[in-house]
């Protein structure tokens, strides 16, 4: 009698162990598949203003559209250069991406002393070129906690702006 208890428990724990990885594994496929169909639509730079003598300010922003369920945004990072003058990073931290169409503005300050004098002499003629590298990160997690990959969606953007 005890051997047939014992072969019921191997089947009911065969089962649940089953339904959990069946579980695990269709979160991640719709995980995978929304953050898939993730597309930054609109990427534009606003400008570069001049805030305080030697101190500036690079705006930019993104339009991303969701076409199919809320997810979780792990964050968003950006490495922004004028002339190949590296000036900073930053990003957008954890946040839910909504169905449909999100914009998201983005502000990064920086000095002039920064900069070469070369990249100073175009911002004081009022026109530089500035690029923008980012991704977006989309973490997929088992249970909902443990993290085990990023997707990613890299952006960038090159235009000449003039200065404000």
């Amino acid at each position: 009698m005890s051997k047939k208890i014992f072969e019921k428990l191997r089947k009911i724990k065969l089962v649940i162990t089953i339904v959990i990885v069946a579980g695990v594994v269709t979160h991640l496929i719709l995980v995978y598949d929304a953050a898939k169909s993730i597309k930054v639509v609109e990427k534009r730079i606003e400008g570069v203003y001049l805030i305080k003598p030697n101190e500036y300010e690079v705006r930019f922003s993104l339009s991303i559209f969701n076409p199919k369920r809320d997810i979780e945004i792990d964050y968003i990072n950006y490495d922004v250069y004028i002339e190949d003058d590296y000036l900073g990073n930053g990003e957008k931290p954890h946040f839910i991406l909504k169905k449909g169409s999100s914009q998201y503005e983005f502000t990064l300050h920086f000095t002039s002393s920064s900069i070469s004098s070369a990249t100073k002499d175009l911002l004081l003629a009022g026109e530089a070129n500035v690029k923008i590298k980012g991704e977006i990160m989309i973490p997929a997690k088992f249970f909902g906690t443990f993290t085990w990959k990023h997707i990613k969606i890299p952006y960038t953007i090159n235009e000449k702006v003039g200065i404000g």
